[in-house]
């Protein structure tokens, strides 16, 4: 393939269940940008059909082009290409998945980030959760790859192929599991349409816990200070509420989560300052 539309292909960037994205050129421009082309698994493709299937990309489209936030990715331009539906995003080569070195093989130990850059990280993605959730949609697959990080060190939320809005019903398979595994929400894994705004901050509870100790939380929880010394039990408080098992006992919204975090690195900011100093820089991060 040396071509998708106008765009000249560079190279595959990855796949899905639902398509592939692609390194492309505008034939004008000179500069690279990111493709997404419905290319679903056959897998997907027998228990979905090829109609729902562009169904559900069409409403892709539509929910990533009606958001305009710092931290969501934005889409640039929607064509068809021989009766596959794909579009164009900003291309950044780095995300939070390779920033903390997870592999596809989820359960193994990832490398943990320095205190003040995981909360940083995590206040932006309830920032882009709060935009999010005010036009009413859930995400579905808050996890660290889907999280992409600009050369100014911002991150942004893309993949939104299993969102959907507040009520509406996915219509997949019993069969068919939507979201990440070690991610989702335990009631978004027994029932995907039951997933509501709280089942995002779940996910974004297991991202800061393995963003802080590089490993994934499990029930019982265990302390973070076991893996981050110089955090108190406030911040057991704040995690034990972020993955609560029961939606009721979670943060009801991604601002009240955010303004909970801010408020509990401020705190952490002013003991450390006035133990030993204050904190260093935080370097920007390289991409790779």
């Amino acid at each position: 393939m040396k071509r998708i539309g106008r765009y000249s292909v560079r190279g595959l960037l990855g796949k899905g269940g639902m398509g592939r994205v692609y390194k492309v050129a505008h034939p004008v421009i000179a500069r690279g940008f990111a493709l997404k082309r419905l290319e679903p698994a056959e897998g997907l493709l027998r228990l979905m059909g090829a109609d729902r299937l562009r169904a559900l990309f069409a409403d892709e489209i539509r929910r990533m082009a009606g958001l305009a936030h710092p931290h969501i990715l934005e889409i640039l331009d929607a064509e068809m290409d021989h009766a596959r539906p794909f579009y164009v995003m900003d291309y950044h080569c780095n995300n939070l998945g390779q920033t903390i070195g997870e592999t596809y093989r989820t359960e193994k130990p990832s490398r943990p980030l320095p205190v003040d850059r995981a909360v940083r990280n995590s206040l932006q993605v309830l920032d882009g959760l709060t935009r999010l959730h005010h036009a009413g949609i859930v995400h579905r697959d808050i996890k660290h790859f889907n999280f992409l990080l600009t050369a100014h060190d911002q991150v942004k939320i893309c993949d939104f192929g299993l969102s959907r809005l507040r009520g509406e019903k996915f219509g997949a398979p019993a069969t068919l599991k939507v979201g990440s595994p070690f991610y989702a929400a335990p009631e978004q894994a027994d029932d995907p349409d039951q997933a509501d705004f709280t089942a995002d901050l779940y996910a974004t509870g297991v991202m800061l816990y393995r963003m802080l100790s590089g490993r994934l939380p499990e029930h019982p929880l265990s302390p973070i200070s076991r893996w981050q010394p110089d955090l108190d039990r406030a911040w057991d408080k704040f995690l034990g509420r972020a993955l609560a098992p029961d939606p009721a006992a979670r943060f009801q919204r991604a601002a009240a989560m955010r303004d909970d975090l801010a408020a509990r690195h401020a705190r952490w900011q002013a003991q450390w300052e006035g133990t030993c100093g204050p904190l260093p820089e935080t370097p920007p991060l390289e991409n790779t």
